[in-house]
């Protein structure tokens, strides 16, 4: 008996320690972590509801995709770059990012997206528009980012506008450059 009270002392020692050094308090913890549930569950109802609708396609990721204008260009790889207008919501509809709203395209190495658009961007021809569902596992998952909560599946239309070549490192001056192993 003993044991399992100093056992449970412990944990409940670590859980203080960890949300001590998170910078949240037990109940801002407690709150996530319910957070997280609620999403994770209404996520997965919404993409079983929308994975039902007639020319969506469920990858084995879990990601949904619906071809929105196919495209006739070429098919970036893995390690290209890209030039997408996308924009991202909840599932509620609530828009988070809008590049077309912006009015400036984004410019990111496929390698570097999150897990759903590195899938679908190295199978997708430029000049395609694409509706995509991406569940947390291939978004931002537990931790969230920003303003997305921890496990939030989100919503994306997304135009691949060009395959373009990376941009070229600026020649720094020997003082201007980084340090060895420090980031």
């Amino acid at each position: 008996m003993l044991r399992v009270i100093l056992i449970s002392l412990a944990a409940l020692l670590a859980v203080f320690l960890v949300a001590r050094s998170s910078g949240l308090t037990p109940q801002q913890i407690e709150d996530r972590v319910l957070l997280a549930s609620l999403n994770a569950e209404e996520g997965a109802d919404y993409r079983r509801q929308e994975a039902a609708r007639p020319g969506v396609i469920s990858l084995p990721s879990g990601v949904l995709v619906e071809v929105l204008v196919l495209g006739e260009g070429q098919v970036p790889g893995s390690d290209d770059w890209v030039r997408v207008h996308y924009r991202g919501s909840r599932i509620d509809g609530r828009e988070f990012d809008n590049s077309w709203r912006r009015e400036e395209p984004a410019t990111l190495p496929i390698e570097r997206a999150i897990g759903g658009w590195q899938e679908v961007l190295a199978q997708t021809p430029v000049g395609t528009r694409l509706w995509l569902v991406t569940p947390p596992e291939q978004a931002y998952g537990r931790a969230g980012a920003g303003l997305i909560g921890p496990e939030e599946t989100l919503v994306f239309e997304l135009e691949l506008l060009a395959i373009v070549p990376p941009p070229v490192e600026p020649v720094r001056a020997e003082w201007e450059q980084p340090v060895p192993n420090l980031r």
